[in-house]
């Protein structure tokens, strides 16, 4: 008599091959627009759209990174920047401080 036992390898090999694998594309996935400027200065700017209300804003920042502490562990405070528009928070930024925001017209508005 012949073997007719299946090597369990050889059989997930084998359903592996016979699924396509499929990948889901989120079609709400949401990006958030920024670009960096003037990184090697004291003073550095983001340009950014609002998370909520995609106004254009303009941000100067300066600093490093303060670290805090969160459930025991060191950890990087966030600073939360409100929109001057919808006045929710538009973006958080791993700064030191926050020096100014300005609403101007979005690079990005189509």
């Amino acid at each position: 008599m012949a073997d007719t036992s299946v090597n369990p390898e050889q059989a997930y090999k084998s359903q592996k091959a016979s699924k396509p694998h499929t990948q889901k594309l989120e079609s709400a996935e949401r990006f958030q627009h920024i670009k960096f400027l003037d990184c090697d200065k004291p003073v550095s700017r983001i340009i950014f759209e609002c998370w909520h209300c995609f106004q254009g804003i303009i941000c100067e920042y300066t600093g490093e990174p303060v670290i805090g502490e969160y459930k025991g562990r060191p950890s990087i405070i966030q600073i939360p920047v409100q929109c001057p528009n919808c006045e929710k928070t538009a973006i958080k930024l791993n700064t030191g401080e926050v020096l100014s925001k300005t609403a101007i017209p979005s690079p990005w508005e189509q």
